[in-house]
């Protein structure tokens, strides 16, 4: 009797609970600086400090090392040699320089892809999931899981280019720009979100079907259009 419960017991506690994974020091220190720059407590171009920051934290050095290290990959922060690490920061001249590069060199990436044939089956999977995460960010006023979606969406098309140079020096350039906007937008964004959505679906279609140059074309004028909105919304006061 005590032997059948016991195993009902188990049974349920298997059901009910899943394992808890560990969670690394350099998460934690990765997690609260980050949260610390996307609330405003860390403003943009401000700069850390490893020594500082792991002393306030009572973590080793390396520990924060490789916490900013993470933050670098991500985009939110910059390290500017023989100055330091610096939260994400971008003067207008900057915004407007990148976004001319990126409506170019983007939108030849997906003319590359319609070009050799894609996107096919795993990227067009990769793009709606994707595009799913927009979508319920959008709809759930969750601007992290928006924006992080958006880059993920992004580096599909990337990727589909075929051509790893491409990939690359969008990667480099692309990924903190995605950063900077989430660090201004977070806490409130003037940006149309749902629209945003609809255009992006609008790309996987256009992808189906459309001729490499027509998606080239496509792709030029929605980033040229969000471009607009990112500089109205960097600019308008806080």
């Amino acid at each position: 009797m005590i032997d059948n419960l016991m195993g009902n017991q188990t049974k349920a506690v298997g059901i009910e609970f899943q394992p808890i994974a560990p969670v690394s020091l350099r998460e934690m220190v990765l997690s609260a600086l980050r949260e610390a720059i996307l609330r405003g407590t860390l403003q943009p171009g401000q700069r850390l400090t490893e020594t500082l920051i792991s002393k306030q934290m009572q973590v080793a050095q390396n520990v924060v090392r490789e916490a900013l290290q993470e933050l670098e990959f991500q985009g939110f922060v910059m390290r500017v040699p023989n100055k330091g690490t610096f939260v994400t920061d971008y003067s207008l001249e900057d915004i407007n320089q990148i976004y001319r590069f990126r409506m170019e060199l983007e939108g030849f990436a997906v003319q590359l892809a319609r070009e050799a044939g894609r996107p096919n089956r795993e990227d067009l999977e990769n793009l709606e999931r994707a595009w799913q995460g927009m979508k319920a960010g959008a709809e759930g006023g969750d601007f992290w899981t928006f924006s992080r979606s958006d880059l993920e969406f992004h580096e599909t098309l990337w990727r589909m280019s075929g051509n790893p140079c491409v990939e690359k020096a969008l990667r480099a350039i692309a990924t903190p720009q995605f950063a900077y906007v989430l660090i201004r937008s977070f806490r409130h964004t003037r940006l149309n979100l749902s629209a945003i959505v609809e255009e992006h679906r609008g790309i996987i279609e256009k992808l189906k079907t459309d001729e490499p140059a027509a998606c080239r074309e496509f792709l030029r004028e929605m980033i040229g259009d969000f471009w607009r909105q990112i500089v109205e919304n960097v600019t308008a006061p806080e």
